[in-house]
C-alpha cells in the first residue's frame, strides 16, 4: 500500500512538471526581417530557451518575450538565412521540430551609374537586400512579373547570394522590381525610366498646313501610343518618334491664344516633358512700304500685313516696341489688319542704323536713319550770355558724328550764320560749345548734319554785367568775400563803413581776401564793391568779436582774481540801427559780470575754482560770439599727510573750497574724502589697504604722488590667551598687508606682547601671515591677569608702530561635567579650558567641590557632595572654577537618571544605567546585544554634501543625512523652513582620513551650518557634555555646529532634521520583506521621552543611530529632545519615494542668540537570518526527503522538487505542492 501511494505521488508530480514545461510551436509570421513564433512552453527566461532555423541560431538577447510563455520575435540578424527546419530549443535538450518554412526575401537596393535609367538603350543596375537564395538553388529577379534572364550574383554572405547585377531593357514611363525566392516574392520597388526632355521646336508658316519637329532627348523610336503632343491644349497627330525627335502635325489655321506663340506639351510614357528653352512658337507676315523722320524727333513707320500683336521690333538688336504706338493710316482706318502707321520717339540712345520686324520666325529688315535734333535749351531763347560769351549745354538726340553705313556724319553748330567744329561731343545726346564774345538779343544758332531736316533756331540775347556778393567770411581781424563778376583787382574799391579797405585786399573774379588786419577804426556797417562799367554791390556786414589775449592765465583755486581781455571789434553800438548791443563776456558759458576799460579791453572778476582749460569767450548779442582763450587753475599738490587710527588728513596747496572738487585716490583707488574747516582733506581706508602711493584730483589736475607707509592698528584678537600658554589666536586688525602696492616689496610684521605685571619683559610672538587684515599668532607666555599687545610695521627704511591693544587672559572656560546620582556624593571630572592649579577652587552652585586636582585632558577632579537640588526649570547647575583669582562660570552639571537599558542586555553584556546603553560582550552586538557579530562590514563613506552611506549586506545600503532646518512656534506650526539642498558648502575640507569638515550657508539667510563627520573604525566610549556614549566600531559620528539663526520669537524652537534611509523592501529569493524601524521609545507614544537609539532595520541588515541626551546650546550644557516624526508630517512628501524606506528624526533645540552643538552618531551591521519562509531552500528539501527515503526515492524525487523550485520560485505552487504532500501523509 505504501509502494502504491509513492508510485501515485510520482505520477502526479511527472504530469504536473510535463504540464509545466510543455514546448511546441504552433504557426510563426515574418515582418520585413523579424520571426515571431507562436506557441506554448516558452517560458520567459532567454537563457534557457533559443530558436533555430537552419544553421542560423538565436538565443538570449536576440529574444523577445511579446507574450511569456506563448509569443517570442527575434531579429535575422544574418542577410543571407535560407528555406529550412524551424526548432526550438529548451534547457539545450528539449527539441520541439516545427517543420520546412519558406523565408520571405527583402529587396532594398536598386542602384544604376549616375542614376542614369535611359530610354534608348539597355543599362546595368545592382539589385540587393536580405534572404536571396532558398536552399541554395537562388533567386529569380522579375521585372513588372516577368524574369530577367541577364542576371548575375554581384556579392555573397557566407557562400549565399545577396546582390545581383541585372541587364535592364530601354523603354519608357516606370515599371516595378520584385525578387522570388522559392515561393515567395519580396516587396516591390517603383522606378522611372529617365523624363523626355526639349531643346527646340522648329517654326511653322501661316500660309499653309506643315509639320513642325519637336527635338530633344529621351523620347523612345516608335513609342506612338506612349507620346501626346499639344498645341493651346489641342492634340496633334504624331507622325513619327525616335530617341531625340518628333515630328507632328499641325492646323495652322489655329490662332495662338498667347500673343508669343502657341503653348506646346509634350508626354512620353506618362512623363511630361521640360522645355528649358521655351516652349512657344508663332507665324509671320509683314512688310515696311514707307518710313520718314519728322521735324520733331519722331520716327513714323508704315507696315503692311502687320499682326502687330505678335511682331517685336528690333533696332540694332534692341526692342524699341514699346517706344510705338500703332495707328490708322490715312484713309484706311478700318482696314488696320492690312495696314498700320507707327508713330515711334525713340529715346536718345538709339542711333541711325538697321531695324528689322520680327515674331521669332520670320524676319523683315529695313534702315532708320535720324538727324540732329536739340530738345534742351527747352525755349527758344538763350538770354543773359556775358558779353565776353561762355560755354552753354546742348542736350537733344542723335547727335552722331557716323552713319548706320559707317560713312562720316558732318555735324556743325551754326551761329549766327557761321558754321562752327569747336564743340565738345559728349556723346549722341550731349554737347557743350562756347558762345563767342557778342552783344545784342537776336542771336541764331543750329545743330546741322547729312540729314535735312527743317529746324527752328534757338535766339541767343548778351546782358550788362553786375557785380554780386554772395558771402562775407571773417577769419580772424580778415575778411573773405565772394561773389560773382569781380573784375580787376586794382580797378576796384572796396569800402566797409565808409572806410577804404582797398589796399588790404587782393582777390580773382570770385572771391577776394582782405587783411591780415584791417584799417583803424573800421567797425560793422556796410561793404560796398565798385568798378568801372560793372553795376556795383552792397551788403550790410557785423563783425564777430576777435580776443587776441588774455592775462594772467593761471590763479589760485581758493581767491578771487581779476583777468584782463585784450581784442578789436568789441563793439557796444549797433551802426546800423545805433541801438545799444549786448556786451558780455562767457566762462564756460556763463556769463560774467565786466567792464570795458577801452575799445579794446575788457576786465572781469574770476571767482575760486579747479581745473584747467577754463574757456574765455566775448559775445556781442549773443549771436556774435568771438574766439576762445583759456585759463587754468594751479594744479594740487601734496605738502604731508597724517595717520590717526583709520583716518587720515592731507594738508598741501591749491585744494578745491568744495569737497566735491577734491578726489583721493590711494592705490589708485577712488576714497570718500571731506574737507575740513582749516582746508585739509580728511579721508578714511579700508581695512585692508597696503602700504603704496596717494595721490589727489582737483577738477581735472592731479597733484603729485606721495609714497605712503600705513601704521598698523590692532582692532580685536580672536580670543583670550589662555593662562597655560597654549593658545593660537588669530590678531585682526587693519593695514597688516605685507606688501608694498607701489614697490611690490615685502613689509614685514613683527608683535610684542607686554604683562602688565612683568613690564619689562615683552615677549616676541611667533605669528603667521594670514591675509591684510589678519595674523595668527602663538600666545606661549604663561600668566594671568593683563596685558598689552603692539604690533610693529616694517617698509624698507620706516618702522610703524600700532596702537596700544590691551589684553586680559582668558578667565578659566567651563566646557562640561560628568555626573552624579542626586544625594549620592562622588568624584566628578569638569572639563576646563584656561586655568592653572594655582589658588584652585570649584563649586557647584553654591556648595564647594572640595580637594579639586588637576588631571590629564583639560580636566578638573573634585569630590561634591550631591546635595545641591537640581534646578526646576530643567536647566543645569552653575559650575564656577576660581584660578589665580579669575572666575569661570557656566551651567553644565545635571545630576544622572537610572535608564534601563533594552532586554536587559541579553545576557550578553553589562547595562551601563546613566544612559541606558549596553556594553556588549566581544561575540555580540545590536543595541540590546542580542545578536551575533557578523562579519565586518565595508566603511561608511561622505560624500560632498555630508551625506553618509553606511553598508549592509546583500548590496543593502542606509543613508543618513541632514535635510531641513526647521523653526517652530509653541504650536508646532512651521515659521521657516530650510532644506539643505539648497545649502552652499563654502569649505569642505578633509581634516584626516577619517576626519571630514564642512562648512555652509544658504543665500538671503544669515545662518551657518558646520558638520564634523569622524570615522570610529573601533568601538569608543566619548563624553559628550557630561554624557558617556558608546561609538560602535564601524561607526560615522557627526558633531553639528548651526549659528546666527534668527528666531522670530524667543519662545521658538530650531528641528534639526535627520532622514534615515534605506530600501523599502527587501527580496530574500522566496518573499518579499518590507523594511522596519525602533527605538527606545514607541512611535506615537505619548511619554516626552528623548530618543536615545534608534534602528533600521532592512532584510538581513541594520542601521543602528545613537543621540545624547545632551546638547550645548551656547555652550551651555541642555538637555536633549531627540523624536521621531509622525508619519503625517509634511516633510515626508519631500523625501519619501515609493522605493524607499524613511524615518525622519528631529532634533529639537530651544531658543539660543549664539548657536547649538548636537552630537549624533550612527552605525550598520549584519543580522543573523531568521527566515521562517515556507520557500526556504532547504526546508524545501528536507521534509520531501524524510517522506521518501523509506521507498529509496530520495534522489529522484529530491532532485524534481528542488528543480521545480529552482525554476519558478512560486510560492503559490509549492504551497499547491505541500498541499498535496500532506494528502499523502
Amino acid at each position: 500500500m505504501g509502494f502504491t501511494k509513492i508510485l501515485f505521488f510520482f505520477i502526479i508530480i511527472k504530469t504536473i512538471i510535463l504540464s509545466i514545461n510543455a514546448l511546441s510551436i504552433d504557426r510563426y509570421e515574418q515582418i520585413n526581417n523579424t520571426i515571431t513564433v507562436y506557441g506554448s512552453g516558452f517560458g520567459s527566461d532567454a537563457t534557457v530557451l533559443a530558436f533555430k532555423i537552419n544553421s542560423s541560431y538565436y538565443s538570449k538577447s536576440s529574444l523577445i518575450f511579446d507574450v511569456i510563455d506563448t509569443q517570442v520575435s527575434f531579429n535575422m540578424t544574418e542577410n543571407w538565412v535560407y528555406n529550412g527546419m524551424l526548432q526550438a530549443i529548451l534547457n539545450g535538450n528539449e527539441v520541439f521540430e516545427y517543420g520546412n518554412i519558406e523565408i520571405v526575401p527583402i529587396l532594398n537596393v536598386f542602384t544604376v551609374p549616375n542614376n542614369n535609367l535611359g530610354t534608348s538603350y539597355p543599362f546595368e543596375a545592382t539589385i540587393g537586400g536580405y534572404h536571396f537564395d532558398a536552399s541554395l538553388v537562388g533567386a529569380d529577379i522579375l521585372m513588372d512579373g516577368n524574369n530577367i534572364t541577364n542576371c548575375n550574383v554581384t556579392s555573397r554572405a557566407n557562400d549565399f547570394p545577396i546582390g545581383y547585377r541585372c541587364l535592364i531593357p530601354p523603354g519608357v514611363g516606370s515599371f516595378n522590381i520584385t525578387v522570388k525566392v522559392a515561393s515567395k516574392i519580396s516587396n516591390s520597388l517603383t522606378k522611372w525610366y529617365n523624363p523626355p526632355r526639349s531643346t527646340s521646336i522648329d517654326p511653322v508658316f501661316s500660309f499653309s498646313n506643315s509639320s513642325t519637329t519637336i527635338r530633344g532627348n529621351d523620347f523612345q523610336s516608335g513609342a506612338f501610343d506612349k507620346t501626346i503632343v499639344t498645341f493651346d491644349g489641342v492634340e496633334a497627330e504624331v507622325i513619327s518618334s525616335s530617341y531625340d525627335s518628333i515630328v507632328v502635325k499641325h492646323d495652322n489655321s489655329l490662332k495662338p491664344i498667347d500673343p508669343g506663340g502657341f503653348k506646346t506639351t509634350l508626354t512620353v510614357g506618362g512623363q511630361i516633358a521640360s522645355f528649358p528653352y521655351g516652349n512657344l512658337f508663332a507665324y509671320t507676315k509683314y512688310s515696311v512700304f514707307a518710313s520718314r523722320v519728322d521735324v520733331s524727333g519722331t520716327y513714323t513707320i508704315d507696315l503692311l500685313y502687320p499682326n502687330w500683336n505678335y511682331t517685336d521690333l528690333m533696332f540694332n538688336n534692341i526692342s524699341v516696341r514699346g517706344y510705338c504706338q500703332a495707328t490708322p493710316y490715312p484713309g484706311l482706318e478700318n482696314q488696320m489688319d492690312l495696314i498700320i502707321r507707327l508713330i515711334c520717339d525713340f529715346p536718345p540712345s538709339i542711333k541711325s542704323g538697321n531695324a528689322y520686324f520680327t515674331d521669332t520666325i520670320s524676319i523683315y529688315n529695313f534702315n532708320i536713319l535720324f538727324s540732329p535734333y536739340v530738345s534742351i535749351p527747352s525755349t527758344q531763347q538763350i538770354n543773359d550770355i556775358p558779353p565776353e560769351g561762355c560755354e552753354i549745354t546742348l542736350i537733344g538726340k542723335h547727335f552722331d558724328t557716323i552713319m548706320f553705313d559707317g560713312s562720316p556724319n558732318n555735324l556743325v553748330v551754326n551761329y549766327n550764320g557761321n558754321n562752327y567744329t569747336n564743340y565738345n561731343l559728349i556723346n549722341s545726346t550731349y554737347m557743350t560749345f562756347n558762345i563767342p564774345a557778342g552783344s545784342g538779343t537776336n542771336n541764331y544758332l543750329f545743330i546741322l548734319s547729312n540729314v535735312n531736316t527743317t529746324q527752328q533756331p534757338f535766339i541767343v540775347s548778351y546782358y550788362v554785367p553786375e557785380i554780386e556778393i554772395y558771402s562775407i567770411i571773417q577769419n580772424n581781424q580778415s575778411l573773405v568775400i565772394k561773389g560773382s563778376n569781380f573784375s580787376d583787382i586794382t580797378l576796384m574799391t572796396i569800402t566797409l563803413a565808409t572806410i577804404d579797405i582797398s589796399s588790404t585786399c587782393v582777390g580773382n573774379s570770385t572771391d577776394i581776401t582782405c587783411g591780415p588786419t584791417l584799417p583803424v577804426g573800421v567797425k560793422s556797417g556796410e561793404l560796398l564793391i565798385e568798378s568801372p562799367g560793372y553795376k556795383s554791390a552792397s551788403s550790410i556786414f557785423y563783425f564777430i568779436p576777435v580776443i587776441t589775449s588774455i592775462n594772467p592765465k593761471s590763479f589760485d583755486t581758493k581767491t578771487y582774481n581779476t583777468l584782463t581781455i585784450t581784442g578789436v571789434y568789441f563793439e557796444t553800438i549797433d551802426p546800423v540801427s545805433l541801438k545799444t548791443n549786448n556786451l558780455q563776456v562767457l566762462v564756460d558759458n556763463q556769463a560774467l559780470l565786466s567792464v570795458l576799460v577801452n575799445p579794446n579791453t575788457i576786465s572781469i572778476t574770476i571767482s575760486p575754482g579747479v581745473g584747467s582749460n577754463h574757456e574765455v569767450k566775448v559775445s556781442v548779442n549773443q549771436t556774435r560770439v568771438s574766439n576762445i582763450e583759456t585759463f587754468t587753475y594751479y594744479p594740487p599738490t601734496i605738502s604731508n599727510y597724517v595717520q590717526l587710527n583709520n583716518q587720515f588728513e592731507i594738508s598741501g596747496d591749491y585744494f578745491g573750497i568744495n569737497s566735491k572738487d577734491n578726489k583721493v585716490y590711494y592705490n589708485n583707488i577712488l576714497i570718500d574724502s571731506k574737507l575740513t574747516s582749516t582746508g585739509n582733506i580728511q579721508f578714511t581706508l579700508l581695512d585692508n589697504f597696503s602700504n603704496g602711493e596717494l595721490y589727489i584730483t582737483v577738477g581735472d589736475q592731479k597733484s603729485n604722488v606721495v609714497p605712503t607707509v600705513l601704521a598698523p592698528v590692532i582692532t580685536s584678537i580672536s580670543k583670550k590667551p589662555y593662562v597655560d600658554g597654549s593658545s593660537v589666536i588669530t590678531v585682526s586688525g587693519r593695514y597688516f598687508s605685507n606688501l608694498n602696492y607701489q614697490t611690490q616689496q615685502p613689509t614685514p610684521m613683527t608683535f610684542e606682547f607686554t604683562l602688565d605685571n612683568d613690564p619689562s619683559d615683552p615677549n616676541v610672538l611667533s605669528c603667521n601671515y594670514i591675509n591684510s587684515i589678519s595674523y595668527s599668532c602663538k600666545f606661549t607666555t604663561v600668566g594671568y591677569g593683563n596685558a598689552i599687545l603692539v604690533a610693529t610695521k616694517t617698509d624698507e627704511s620706516t618702522s610703524l608702530k600700532s596702537n596700544t591693544f590691551s589684553i586680559s587672559y582668558q578667565e578659566p572656560k567651563v566646557i562640561q561635567s560628568t555626573s552624579l546620582f542626586y544625594q549620592v556624593p562622588g568624584l566628578i571630572n569638569i572639563t576646563v579650558e584656561s586655568y592653572s592649579s594655582n589658588s584652585l577652587q570649584v563649586f557647584v552652585s553654591d556648595s564647594e567641590c572640595t580637594n579639586p586636582i588637576v588631571l590629564l585632558n583639560k580636566q578638573i577632579q573634585c569630590n561634591y557632595s550631591a546635595d545641591v537640588p537640581p534646578n526646576t526649570d530643567g536647566k543645569s547647575l552653575n559650575i564656577t572654577v576660581i584660578s589665580n583669582q579669575m572666575v569661570g562660570i557656566n551651567e553644565v552639571f545635571y545630576y544622572s537618571k537610572r535608564y534601563e537599558c533594552p532586554n536587559n542586555c541579553s545576557n550578553h553584556g553589562i547595562c551601563n544605567f546613566v544612559n541606558g546603553q549596553c556594553q556588549c560582550s566581544n561575540d555580540w552586538q545590536s543595541n540590546d546585544c542580542s545578536q551575533e557579530k557578523q562579519q565586518p562590514l565595508p566603511e561608511p563613506s561622505v560624500d560632498n554634501n555630508g551625506k553618509t552611506t553606511l553598508n549592509g549586506n546583500d548590496n543593502i545600503n542606509f543613508t543618513v543625512s541632514i535635510t531641513h532646518l526647521r523653526e517652530i512656534d509653541i504650536n508646532d506650526k512651521t515659521i521657516k523652513l530650510l532644506s539643505l539642498k539648497d545649502i552652499k558648502w563654502n569649505n569642505r575640507t578633509q581634516i584626516s582620513k577619517t576626519d571630514s569638515y564642512f562648512n555652509g550657508t544658504f543665500e538671503n539667510d544669515s545662518v551657518q551650518v558646520e558638520l564634523d563627520v569622524t570615522y570610529y573604525k573601533d568601538e569608543e566610549n566619548i563624553d559628550f557634555a557630561g554624557d558617556s556614549i558608546l561609538i560602535p566600531s564601524n561607526s560615522m559620528k557627526y558633531i553639528i555646529l548651526i549659528s546666527n539663526w534668527n528666531f522670530t520669537s524667543s519662545t521658538n524652537n530650531l528641528q534639526v532634521i535627520y532622514d534615515s534611509q534605506t530600501t523599502a523592501y527587501y527580496d530574500d529569493g522566496c518573499d518579499i520583506i518590507q523594511s522596519n524601524s525602533s527605538s527606545n521609545v514607541n512611535e506615537g507614544s505619548k511619554i516626552s521621552e528623548s530618543v536615545t537609539w534608534f534602528q533600521v532595520v532592512s532584510g538581513n541588515s541594520a542601521m543602528d543611530a545613537k543621540f545624547s541626551r545632551r546638547m550645548f546650546v551656547d555652550e551651555k550644557v541642555r538637555m536633549a529632545s531627540v523624536s521621531i516624526l509622525d508619519p503625517t508630517d509634511p516633510l515626508y512628501s519631500l523625501t519619501n519615494r515609493s522605493d524607499t524606506f524613511n524615518k525622519l528624526i528631529a532634533i529639537t533645540t530651544p531658543y539660543f542668540k549664539s548657536n547649538v552643538k548636537l552630537d549624533p552618531s550612527f552605525s550598520s551591521l549584519i543580522q543573523p537570518s531568521t527566515s521562517t519562509s515556507e520557500c526556504d531552500e532547504n526546508k524545501w528539501k528536507i521534509p520531501v526527503i524524510a517522506v521518501l527515503c523509506s521507498v529509496g526515492g530520495a534522489t529522484i524525487i529530491g532532485i524534481s522538487a528542488a528543480m521545480i523550485y529552482k525554476s519558478y520560485r512560486n510560492k503559490q505552487i509549492v504551497l499547491k505542492l505541500s498541499s498535496k504532500l500532506k494528502n499523502f501523509k
